[in-house]
């Protein structure tokens, strides 16, 4: 949660000049190299995004040098990225826009192990990169404001947000291929609030809305009914979305 916290401190979209300024130059280090071989700054918004990116992985690996931690880091990066991106009005925002963003930069090669598997997250239509978002701000913004008491109004206010914004994210997840991926990093951000809570018992638990057991299983459920249900036109199947009874209203991915 620091590391967020602090690349959102030193990454700032000024409206008024429609550019990012970064508040700490150390996020050049991972602008493109120039030719003389002399480290450039950032000459262009996307370079900007793709060398603060990779400064947050940076920072991310050195508080947690846990291997197996790597996959759902780089996913929070990348919830942040496309939060950040979706700042700035004059950068179309559309499937491939966050891993575009970062092939411009040369470091990319070096950042493959941990970007290539990650596409199909990159390719999340930008509403549910932004509730899977809020929902990471609002677990380090319970931690940060139970880290005196549990017990205070503040803190039991922001646990039931999490709780909600949870519930949200199942009710309204993605169909098709992307659906388990989100819920890979949906389940992520679940393991991490439950940690917390394991000496916080009395926050709310993290549960989805009634009659769905989990995401996974929601998601697997959903796409067996999705199946079942879809008519055969002239030999091609369709799906018919509009007889399918959903908890909420699930947004089709662009």
């Amino acid at each position: 949660c620091k590391a967020i916290d602090d690349i959102e401190e030193f990454v700032v979209f000024d409206s008024g000049s429609q550019k990012y300024k970064f508040k700490d130059q150390i996020l050049n280090a991972y602008c493109t190299t120039k030719e003389n071989g002399v480290k450039g700054e950032c000459d262009n918004e996307s370079l900007k995004l793709s060398s603060s990116f990779i400064a947050l992985l940076e920072n991310f690996k050195s508080i947690d040098d846990e291997k197996s931690e790597d996959d759902k880091l780089a996913q929070y990066a990348i919830l942040w990225l496309s939060y950040k991106t979706k700042q700035n009005p004059n950068i179309e925002y559309v499937k491939g826009t966050v891993y575009d963003i970062l092939k411009q930069n040369n470091w990319f090669i070096e950042l493959s192990e941990f970007i290539d598997d990650k596409k199909d997250i990159m390719g999340f239509h930008f509403l549910f990169l932004k509730r899977l978002y809020e929902l990471l701000k609002g677990i380090c913004d319970t931690i940060n404001k139970c880290s005196d008491s549990s017990n205070s109004d503040e803190c039991i206010k922001s646990a039931k947000k999490c709780s909600d914004l949870y519930r949200a994210c199942i009710v309204q997840l993605p169909w098709a291929e992307i659906c388990n991926p989100y819920c890979s990093v949906l389940s992520n951000l679940k393991k991490d609030y439950d940690k917390f809570r394991e000496n916080n018992k009395n926050l709310p638990e993290l549960t989805p809305p009634e009659g769905i057991k989990s995401c996974e299983d929601f998601c697997k459920n959903l796409g067996q009914r999705l199946y079942a249900d879809q008519p055969t036109i002239e030999g091609t199947k369709q799906v018919t979305t509009n007889e399918i009874s959903l908890p909420g209203p699930p947004v089709t991915p662009a």
